[in-house]
């Protein structure tokens, strides 16, 4: 009797362990997924080396201190005993893997294929004994070619549901065998512990859909509240939170802070002659023209639709003599580049107004305020002009009006 209730004690212990292994590795994958998500979303491949580096440095790191955690967590459980461990060497194969299909950069990569490595005391291989040795080397090798397929192939394998599990099968295995080789436990028990890392790893997948599902929902809802939906651009609600957040760090600072609005002119009559539909493309047209533009020059503006025809532009750390050429090469841009719609040549121009954040400034809105009077003196001088702190400049003829 004593020795049944110890061994329904046992039991339970075990699934308590279980549990916990499960709860914890699928807290290290959210984790994961959520610095993946924000990583990614700043930087691309048109981002700068160093940039693109850190955040993959950083993935890495987080991948690694995610499998040093689980490593401590499982022992503290198990009292520093390695009973049991197949359920903390599947939990690391499920983080392993889930990263390869994540992440997918390659220090995620590198991680995988030296992994095997760390396990066997960092490359001290003296513990296998020479009969073991070639059966190592066969399922290492297998195993990286494994790695090296599913990291080349992600993007097509998430696509197959079958494919992934195929693949998902074979890394197992050949992990498996490696720790077969080590351990030499009843070669039927690798068919046991395939099975339940594919358990674990359809319970994490799930989760991580999840997870990510949840990810893609707050980025539609972040892209809803801040962004216009006609242009695409930063809209107005999202000036007013970075009016706040430049207003309390550039005020008392030395480096400038110059802001730009802009409007269309005579967009009323796109309205009235060819119709709202011929106004919405104008301001798409204009919108889009100027943000590529900015882009390409790397003029390092913010650009918001303010409402209406009105536009913002916001340069930090320039000054509005810096922002001048900038300005006029982007109106030189947009005014070269017509919009043809229906068979029709639309030539659209703008008005600017300039100004840059002073010390007697008391808020975001004095600046804003003076700006918004000095494209009105653009406007109020003809149109297609540029007025800075209080100058007005005729973009086509060339010369400052007092």
């Amino acid at each position: 009797m004593p020795n049944i209730i110890l061994e329904r004690i046992m039991n339970n212990y075990l699934n308590i362990n279980s549990a916990i292994i499960t709860l914890v590795t699928i807290g290290l994958i959210t984790i994961i997924t959520i610095v993946a998500y924000s990583l990614e979303r700043r930087i691309s491949n048109s981002s700068p080396l160093y940039q693109r580096l850190i955040a993959h440095l950083t993935e890495g790191f987080v991948l690694a201190i995610s499998m040093i955690l689980l490593q401590q967590i499982f022992h503290i459980l198990n009292s520093g005993s390695i009973n049991n461990g197949w359920l903390y060497a599947n939990a690391q194969l499920t983080i392993l893997l889930y990263c390869m299909y994540l992440i997918r950069n390659q220090i995620t990569l590198w991680i995988n294929i030296l992994m095997p490595f760390v396990y066997y005391n960092s490359m001290n291989i003296e513990r296998l004994e020479n009969k073991d040795l070639p059966f190592f080397i066969a399922s290492y090798i297998f195993l990286v070619a494994i790695v090296i397929f599913i990291y080349l192939q992600t993007e097509k394998l998430q696509n197959s549901e079958w494919k992934y599990l195929f693949l998902q099968t074979l890394f197992g295995l050949s992990w498996w065998v490696l720790l077969w080789v080590d351990h030499s436990f009843p070669i039927y028990e690798i068919a046991n512990m395939l099975i339940v890392f594919l358990i674990y790893m359809s319970i994490i997948r799930f989760c991580a859909k999840k997870v990510q599902e949840t990810m893609l929902t707050y980025n539609d809802l972040q892209v809803q509240v801040n962004y216009d939906e006609l242009t695409g651009i930063r809209n107005r609600a999202n000036l007013d939170k970075t009016a706040q957040e430049i207003y309390q760090t550039y005020h008392s600072e030395k480096v400038p802070l110059t802001v730009t609005m802009f409007d269309i002119d005579h967009f009323k009559e796109f309205n009235d002659q060819y119709g709202h539909s011929t106004g919405d493309e104008v301001l798409k047209h204009v919108a889009h023209t100027m943000e590529r533009e900015m882009f390409l020059t790397d003029t390092k503006g913010q650009l918001f639709r303010f409402g209406g025809e009105e536009f913002i532009i916001i340069f930090r750390g320039k000054t509005p003599e810096q922002c001048t050429p900038i300005v006029k090469d982007l109106r030189d841009s947009l005014v070269n580049t017509p919009l043809f719609l229906k068979g029709q040549k639309l030539n659209v121009s703008i008005s600017f107004g300039i100004s840059q954040l002073k010390n007697t400034d008391s808020s975001f809105d004095d600046l804003f305020n003076r700006v918004d009077k000095y494209l009105y003196e653009s406007k109020n001088s003809g149109r297609n002009r540029l007025t800075v702190e209080g100058q007005t400049i005729d973009f086509d003829e060339k010369k400052i009006e007092p």
